[in-house]
């Protein structure tokens, strides 16, 4: 099963419905039932030789009770669906948690936050001079494909209209599961060559006019990342990206001719909780992770800013979302990643606070809005006290 996009949207739709009123009155109902007979009690992290500091709920300013009645619940399945949690306060790793069988060395699948990653490897390589920059056009970088260009429009296609998904070809992944030949996504999967069935989709709008998420247009990075660095994507990845990191378990899933899935197609990346998490650091410092400069400030700054606007509320940079939360009378930006089934690296800048959650991957998504805002409950809590 693939990521599916409308899961993605549902997740960024309810966060945005949250913006005009006061989100007390949900946040204090999604802990209203007491803890379990067997209740979970707070510890802190390990601390491990994985570059993480660790610090505790309290010492950051987090209300520890708050957090231990949630992981209870989510134990006993009053929030379904979760495997992971993971909670960074300033800078520190402050809460770790682990449900339905797994544990801190679970590697699960990201999905389109996989997307998100990429957008990284396509600024890296250009800081590095691999690629010429987002006004290059993608099929300069995919010559052997040429020969599948039916509409000159196609030869106008940037990257950043692919960051941006604006590229202009006809595509559906949102009107019908994954596995429903009505979907888009379906086709490129059943296909033999996925470059060549997104290349060959006809044109409808111009490129750079309408927004319309096409996770084909994002795998065709793989194939850009692969004959610009000369690497595919995963192990390009590997050197510019986890290793400084320090990510050393993890796997990408590829398609029939063996490019990764950048757009996350049948998961993606697979990651741990931990690992997830330090790429949220990584953004939430400038790019920076213990003090060595992973990916260029300038081009995060550019990735994370709302430059395509979804609905009311939410904006799109460069395969990253953004977008706000009022809670408790506060007006809060954010960050995120997001991915199909309940998969989310959440960054609240102002607060200094960084929260994963990753999920079973289906398409009854994961009960993780709920959980979201009693975290940034215990996070506002704390600050008070």
């Amino acid at each position: 099963m693939n990521h599916n996009s409308t899961t993605i949207v549902c997740i960024v739709l309810g966060l945005s419905l949250l913006i005009g009123f006061e989100a007390t009155t949900d946040v204090a109902a999604a802990g209203s039932v007491g803890k379990t007979e067997n209740a979970y009690v707070y510890s802190p992290p390990e601390q491990l030789d994985d570059g993480w500091k660790v610090s505790t709920l309290g010492a950051e300013g987090i209300d520890t009770e708050t957090i231990e009645l949630l992981t209870d619940q989510i134990h006993n399945n009053k929030y379904r669906h979760i495997y992971s949690m993971a909670v960074v306060k300033n800078g520190a790793l402050v809460h770790e948690a682990y449900f339905n069988g797994r544990n801190r060395n679970s590697r699960i699948k990201i999905h389109s936050i996989t997307k998100s990653v990429t957008s990284m490897l396509i600024g890296i390589a250009i800081e590095n001079g691999e690629i010429g920059g987002l006004d290059e056009t993608v099929m300069t970088y995919l010559p052997d494909y040429g020969k599948y260009v039916d509409d000159p429009r196609k030869n106008a296609i940037t990257l950043k209209h692919i960051l941006t998904l604006k590229t202009g070809w006809k595509w559906d992944e949102e009107s019908a599961i994954y596995d429903d030949p009505t979907n888009s996504h379906y086709w490129m999967e059943e296909s033999n060559d996925w470059l060549q069935y997104v290349i060959e989709q006809p044109i409808e709008n111009e490129p750079g006019e309408r927004f319309v998420y096409n996770t084909g247009a994002v795998h065709l990075l793989s194939g850009v990342v692969k004959n610009t660095t000369g690497m595919y994507a995963d192990r390009y990845a590997e050197k510019v990206l986890f290793e400084p990191l320090g990510i050393k378990e993890y796997k990408w899933i590829k398609d029939v001719r063996g490019y990764p899935c950048t757009g996350g197609s049948n998961g993606g990346l697979c990651l741990n909780a931990r690992d997830l998490a330090k790429i949220g650091l990584m953004v939430m410092r400038g790019g920076k992770w213990n003090g060595t400069q992973v990916v260029p400030k300038e081009w995060l700054d550019e990735a994370v800013r709302g430059r395509v606007q979804i609905g009311n509320i939410q904006k799109f940079g460069y395969l990253w979302w953004s977008g706000s939360i009022k809670i408790k009378g506060r007006k809060l930006d954010h960050i995120q990643a997001s991915g199909y089934g309940g998969q989310l690296l959440h960054l609240v800048p102002e607060l200094d606070l960084i929260i994963v959650f990753q999920s079973w991957s289906r398409d009854e998504g994961a009960d993780i809005l709920a959980p979201l805002l009693v975290i940034y409950k215990a996070a506002l809590m704390g600050s008070e006290k």
